[in-house]
């Protein structure tokens, strides 16, 4: 989990040094030119050209993840008739025809009972789920209701400010304020996990309108079913409601969802300055390498973990566990190259990393159980999955062709050696040699 979070964030660091030159060449570079070739050719309006490029704000999140400008003002309306003030400020809401799609659906998740459901007046519930809905406590009915009116009540400035935010450090710190926020005016870590219970537990007998609309072919609809009969829905619903609940453990950042965004946040000075100073380290000779590997204010260490072994997936003709198993080692030795380097395992980058509630949730055994079994239904489903096309006797013949493989597939479970591996690779603090690195409250 953690040394996935370190590559994303070396890669999205790459992504926007590229990103960035990719726009000012091509995207103002352009329009540049012409103004150019214009003012030379004593014609053209630079003046304006030059207002319209300084009157926009600066998006590096969203250049980092591709959104246009023009994207963001087909979703959001940013006209002035169409902001509210609000004590908070200027508030800014979806375009009309998204809001009023989402709103028309309003009456049903929030009135909507057994006793007047039918299938002419439901679209997005059922009986079944309305039922599983209903189910929940008292205080808790109403939160299907309530998570699409705070959606449509601060979904659009939530977009808008992370979209604008100056960098993906900032974008953390936004998504970190309104995930506290949305948490607790939701009451998520009770009404939330009671509604995403309900929702796992009918999910597999759905007949709403909107699962039709959906999946308009027969044999979608087909695969649906057999897709949900056949999985561990309870065994991911349980991946869900554990995970939802380490998330609520009370932290030093008010839930542990938050220590673990600080912590990402603290992530990305590491990645930052990895990157600034790449170059150099690349260009070194092996002993400034070494010296650079030692840091503990950036990266170096555990990418020459991963590296240092010159191993490369397309050279090697192997698949399945053997390949598993092979990327896991790697990521392995990267969390324990980041985690258990004796010099930094009290500085803040790494204790930051690595909050007292998450060590829980991943000492959390039945957690991973339940992940091993959902990865294994999700394994053992998939052939008949993608025979929905074979009439019967084509069907037939292939289950006699492969009889053994499918029963092989059948039996099969996650490997001892490979959650080994990825428990190394997600808990390396665990695995230091020494001294266990210490959580942070």
């Amino acid at each position: 989990m953690k040394f996935l979070l370190i590559v994303v964030f070396c890669k999205l660091g790459f992504s926007l040094a590229q990103e960035e030159s990719y726009l000012d060449r091509y995207e103002g570079g352009e329009e540049s030119a012409a103004n150019d070739r214009a003012a030379a050719d004593g014609g053209g309006d630079r003046g304006d050209r030059g207002d319209v490029s300084t009157s926009t704000p600066p998006m590096p999140v969203g250049k980092l993840f591709d959104v246009d400008r023009w994207e963001v003002y087909d979703i959001l309306d940013l006209d002035s008739v169409s902001t509210e003030e609000t004590e908070e400020g200027i508030r800014v809401h979806f375009r009309f025809n998204f809001h009023n799609t989402v709103e028309k659906h309003i009456p049903e998740l929030c009135y909507m009972t057994l006793e007047n459901i039918t299938i002419f007046n439901s679209y997005l519930l059922d009986k079944q789920c309305l039922e599983e809905f209903e189910s929940v406590s008292p205080q808790c009915r109403g939160f299907r209701c309530n998570i699409v009116r705070y959606f449509l009540e601060h979904g659009a400035q939530i977009y808008l400010d992370v979209m604008n935010a100056p960098s993906l450090k900032e974008g953390l710190e936004v998504v970190n304020r309104e995930i506290l926020a949305a948490f607790e005016k939701l009451d998520m870590c009770t009404c939330g996990r009671q509604f995403f219970k309900a929702a796992f537990k009918c999910a597999p007998y759905c007949q709403a309108n909107a699962l039709y609309d959906l999946l308009t072919e027969a044999n979608s609809i087909l695969s649906y079913y057999r897709f949900a009969w056949n999985i561990d829905v309870k065994s991911f619903s349980k991946v869900f409601d554990r995970l939802l609940a380490g998330f609520c453990e009370e932290s030093s950042h008010g839930m542990c969802i938050n220590s673990i965004v600080n912590g990402l946040e603290k992530m990305l000075d590491l990645v930052n300055t990895t990157m600034e100073e790449y170059e150099d380290y690349d260009d070194g000779n092996r002993d400034f390498q070494k010296r650079q590997e030692k840091r503990c204010d950036a990266l170096f260490g555990p990418i020459r973990a991963w590296t240092k072994d010159d191993s490369d997936l397309d050279y090697f003709d192997f698949e399945g566990e053997e390949q598993i198993e092979f990327v896991l080692n790697k990521t392995a030795a990267v969390s324990k190259a980041f985690y258990c380097k004796r010099s930094c395992r009290n500085d803040e980058s790494r204790t930051a990393m690595y909050p007292c509630c998450l060590r829980k949730m991943l000492e959390d055994k039945k957690l991973f159980d339940s992940i091993a079994k959902a990865g294994e239904s999700l394994y053992k489903v998939t052939p008949p999955i993608d025979l929905d096309e074979m009439n019967f006797w084509a069907y037939a013949g292939y289950l006699y062709q492969f009889k053994e493989e499918l029963q092989k597939r059948a039996n099969w479970t996650v490997p001892a050696r490979i959650r080994d591996a990825v428990m190394r690779t997600v808990h390396a603090a665990k695995y230091c040699d020494g001294n266990i690195l210490k959580c942070t409250n």
